[in-house]
């Protein structure tokens, strides 16, 4: 019921986590679902697109509409393969990246298509609300990192991801406690996007009430620091597996021993994401100890 402290139901889901995402417990269909993979930020993402990628999944994310494929201004959905190198790689036609793009990707009818196997993207709330609706559901997925990993390890990425959107030079040189206590914006990001609201918006324990419940009851949730078993449980939702020749290559590219020995002897570098070759996602660094102040 509602609670007289903050004069609303706690326990109620907002209308797109209700009505548009499937529930956990719901048995998946997936010839009749569409993938919704909430890419959080130095959380291991870009090693799970990379993944999907290599298993052959058709895709929605930042590439489809960029202008150098020439599809950014189609006026229906289609797949298409950006790189003749890569024949196996296969893209919808949107971003669903930006605000711009959910909404062009709605209008076009994106979900509603059944051409994307999984789509992508940072703003959760924005895509869940836009891009599905009561018959056309989602299912959700993504990854958790310990939150002052995550932090470290966006303070050192940001230094030199020319490519990035949020490229932070400034931040070159900075002590991290530094940065931390006087720079660092991401206070309650996690609950702040899962509401949809912007990083300066003040919330309360009713935000976080409700957003571990819409986790809870709608989130396929995986751990970036148990990555395999993560992928595992999302294949069995999502219908897929490693049989074959090619799925076998693509679990020995991400999770060989080979590659578990790598990660192992180097404790520098920044996580799994290094194993596919994804210099532009991963970076040395070094390790806040523990017991630092916060």
């Amino acid at each position: 019921g509602a609670d007289p402290r903050f004069g609303r139901n706690l326990c109620a889901l907002p209308p797109w986590a209700e009505n548009y995402l499937f529930d956990i417990t719901e048995r998946p269909i997936p010839s009749k679902e569409t993938a919704l993979f909430w890419h959080i930020p130095k959380s291991g993402g870009t090693t799970a697109k990379r993944l999907y990628e290599c298993l052959g999944q058709t895709l929605a994310n930042r590439l489809g509409a960029d202008p150098r494929f020439g599809h950014h201004k189609d006026k229906e959905v289609v797949t298409f393969k950006p790189y003749s190198s890569a024949p196996g790689l296969t893209y919808i036609n949107v971003d669903t990246t930006t605000r711009e793009g959910i909404i062009r990707a709605a209008k076009l009818g994106l979900v509603a298509s059944k051409k994307a196997d999984m789509i992508f993207t940072s703003d959760v709330q924005f895509a869940a609300e836009h891009l599905f609706d009561a018959e056309h559901k989602g299912r959700i997925f993504a990854l958790f990192r310990n939150p002052v990993d995550r932090c470290v390890s966006k303070f050192y990425y940001l230094q030199t991801a020319t490519w990035e959107r949020t490229y932070r030079p400034e931040w070159q040189g900075m002590d991290v406690l530094e940065w931390a206590t006087h720079e660092n914006i991401d206070e309650n990001f996690l609950v702040k996007k899962i509401m949809g609201l912007r990083l300066d918006d003040p919330i309360d324990i009713g935000d976080l009430i409700i957003a571990k419940e819409i986790v809870r009851r709608r989130f396929v949730v995986g751990l970036m620091n148990d990555m395999e078993e993560s992928i595992r449980r999302f294949n069995i939702m999502l219908g897929l597996d490693y049989s074959g020749k090619k799925g076998q290559q693509c679990r020995r590219e991400y999770f060989g021993a080979k590659d578990h020995r790598r990660l192992q002897d180097d404790e520098g570098m920044d996580d799994i994401k290094t194993k596919a070759g994804n210099t532009m996602n991963s970076n040395p660094h070094p390790k806040v100890p523990e017991g630092t102040p916060a």
